[in-house]
């Protein structure tokens, strides 16, 4: 972890399971349940794409599973309270020339913080990084980036080179008091 307002756990997935994502996501960026981002970018995700007829790998529930476990979420709760997404989860792949604009998400049930956490399964050539609250943080393959994207001001760097970035996000809504916890626990 380098500051207060992320969390980072490296090898989080496997080289195979980044291999088994990463090819979902080429195997599909062009179907129609991936849609334009609206992010002012080059990037299309299945964010919006929530009621389509389609289906994640089935590693999406264990990997879901996983972060439930390791940040010691309430695991009932956490079936029931989450951003809007299909399974909790979005896929996105991001194309060269893809950024995206300094926001902050909407909050999604009262007295609860939306939560992201990301992991990158094929990183870019160069760029698609995270900037969180005005500081730039390198997005690793593999690697699991929590933080809390109702909280705080978050954009991405300019992707370039031929390699797109692909990215999984799980979504969770988490009370200030838990994710305090889990700082400290992780620093």
């Amino acid at each position: 972890m380098l500051h207060s307002n992320l969390l980072r756990f490296s090898n989080f997935i496997s080289p195979n399971e980044a291999q088994e994502l990463s090819n979902w996501i080429l195997q599909n960026k062009d179907k129609e349940f991936f849609k334009d981002a609206n992010m002012k970018g080059n990037r299309v995700t299945t964010r919006f794409s929530t009621n389509m007829d389609f289906k994640y790998p089935s590693i999406i529930k264990d990997l879901r599973n996983k972060i439930v476990d390791l940040l010691d979420l309430d695991k009932e709760e956490n079936d029931k309270i989450y951003p809007p997404f299909k399974e909790g989860a979005v896929a996105s792949c991001a194309f060269t020339g893809d950024t995206c604009y300094e926001h902050i998400d909407p909050i999604w049930y009262n007295g609860f913080h939306t939560m992201h956490c990301n992991i990158i399964t094929q990183a870019p050539e160069n760029g698609g990084n995270l900037i969180l609250n005005g500081v730039l943080e390198q997005m690793n393959e593999r690697e699991l980036i929590c933080y809390l994207v109702s909280k705080l001001p978050h954009a991405t760097t300019l992707i370039e080179g031929s390699k797109e970035r692909l990215m999984w996000v799980f979504g969770f809504c988490i009370q200030d008091d838990k994710w305090n916890k889990l700082i400290e626990k992780h620093k």
